[in-house]
């Protein structure tokens, strides 16, 4: 990600009301729409426990399905 180079962290959110979001920002009328919002901010690992721990994650074939 390109903010992390700045020492920025991002998460993506899904699962917003994009209609809701086009209409406070006037979207569809400047000819956009949204998809999701992504968060932007710095993590506070020096007290986040979980900052040190490895990552576990789902292998490939378990969360998705390629056709």
């Amino acid at each position: 990600m390109g903010v992390s180079t700045l020492g920025i962290n991002a998460t993506p959110m899904e699962s917003i009301d994009t209609r809701a979001l086009d209409a406070e920002f006037g979207l569809r009328e400047k000819g956009y729409s949204s998809l999701f919002i992504v968060t932007l901010g710095y993590s506070d690992s020096d007290t986040d426990f979980n900052a040190k721990l490895p990552k576990s994650r789902l292998p490939f074939n378990e969360i998705l399905t390629e056709v």
